[in-house]
Order: structure tokens, then C-alpha cells, then sequence
């Protein structure tokens, strides 16, 4: 079953023309045929990708999530092609329909280099290779600090506790809520009873404002391989 299936079974409708008739008893014929010889038919990842294709007819550009579905859809058209290439005796109308399949292997390969699941692949260009490799220089820097930071024991009686905390994609550190004017730097979020305070360090904010620009490098290098 595949989802694309369902969408045009629920299409079907009744014909008065002959030929049209005879035709869809013959595929239904030959398709039962194949169930019969114990085939079974490779059709994983056949999905319906018909709203992607309108989506990249507006000009628009996929997210990598949705490239890894029209990757599956291809590998899975060029496996049905492959499987009733030789079929031509059990359902010779259907063989006629995978000679018709077009492969796009140059396609599937492309995503393969580029896409890694729901992501881009680091190893899609050597710049965002590069990029991510100073974003990674820049987080340790940024641990580093903070690090240093909890186990100062001069700051010990303003930790609520001694860990690191991403808040809304901001390193910080939760300081007790009383001490909120004591700590030099920002607040980036408060605890639901107020009582801690996740705080970015001033310590840390040149590595942070640098973090923000190889982000936002990140995120053009990535749209400019989505868009190719």
C-alpha cells in the first residue's frame, strides 16, 4: 500500500469506454497474476510528493526532509522498474509502464551527498564544512568559559546549581533569582516560580555574538546548497 495509491483509487471512476475498461481489467489481471506467483512488489517509498513538486513549481525550495522523501520516491520508482522489467510474460501492460519510468540516479546521488536525514550533510561544500567547524571552536570556547565560570568559587553562592543550560539556543548558567543584579550579563529566561534566573554570562558575549554570525553563515550556505 502506499499512500499515493489510495489517493488515486479514491480517483477512480466508473468508464463506458471500452478500451479504457479493458485496459484497467488487464492491469488489475496482471497485477493479480504477480500476487499469485508470490512476487512481491518493491513499493517503499512510493509517496505521493505531488504538493513538493507545486512547491518547487512556485519557486520554492525544499527542506531536507522533505528532499529525503523525493529521494525515497525515486529509488522506489527505479526499483518497480527494475522488478517488472522482466514480467513481461505475467503482466505485459505494466512491463509497458516501467519501460516508460524514468530514472534519475544523478538525482538521488545528489541528495545522498547532500541530505542526512532531515539535515544538511556537513560534506555538502567545504564552506559549510568550515562553518560548522567554527561553530564547534566557538561552543567549546563558549563551555570553556562557562566552565570556569561554575567552578569559581566566588561564584558559587549565586548558582541556584553548578551545570550549563541552552535556553532559546543561548548558553547560560541558572543563577538564584536574588542575586539577579549581582550577575553581569543577561537574562535569558526565568524559572516558573522565579526563584532561578538562566543568566549569559558578560564573559561569554563576544563568543556568543560570534556564534550568532557563523549561525547565521550556517543558515545562507544551507539555503544556497537547498536552492542548487
Amino acid at each position: 500500500k502506499s499512500s499515493l495509491g489510495k489517493r488515486l483509487i479514491d480517483k477512480l471512476e466508473p468508464s463506458n469506454n471500452i478500451k479504457v475498461v479493458q485496459r484497467m481489467l488487464d492491469e488489475t489481471s496482471e497485477g493479480r497474476r504477480l500476487i499469485d506467483a508470490s512476487y512481491i512488489i518493491p513499493i517503499e517509498g512510493i509517496y505521493d510528493i505531488s504538493s513538493f513538486l507545486e512547491k518547487l513549481d512556485k519557486g520554492g525550495v525544499l527542506e531536507p526532509s522533505e528532499l529525503t522523501k523525493v529521494n525515497d520516491f525515486l529509488r522506489g520508482c527505479r526499483k518497480i522498474k527494475s522488478f517488472i522489467k522482466d514480467k513481461e510474460g505475467y503482466a505485459p501492460t505494466l512491463s509497458l509502464y516501467g519501460e516508460n519510468l524514468t530514472e534519475l540516479q544523478y538525482i538521488e546521488e545528489e541528495i545522498n551527498i547532500s541530505i542526512n536525514g532531515s539535515i544538511v550533510d556537513s560534506n555538502a561544500s567545504k564552506e559549510l564544512k568550515r562553518i560548522r567547524k567554527q561553530i564547534n571552536l566557538c561552543e567549546d570556547k563558549i563551555k570553556e568559559k562557562l566552565d570556569k565560570f561554575i567552578k569559581n568559587p566566588s561564584n558559587k553562592q549565586y548558582l541556584q546549581e553548578a551545570f550549563i543550560s541552552k535556553r532559546n539556543g543561548r548558553y547560560t548558567v541558572p543563577i538564584k533569582a536574588s542575586y539577579k543584579n549581582v550577575v553581569e550579563g543577561i537574562i535569558i529566561e526565568t524559572s516558573p516560580k522565579g526563584s532561578t534566573i538562566f543568566v549569559e554570562p558578560l564573559s561569554i558575549s563576544r563568543y556568543t555574538a560570534e556564534l550568532n554570525g557563523l549561525i547565521g553563515d550556517e543558515s545562507i550556505e544551507e539555503y544556497k546548497i537547498l536552492s542548487n
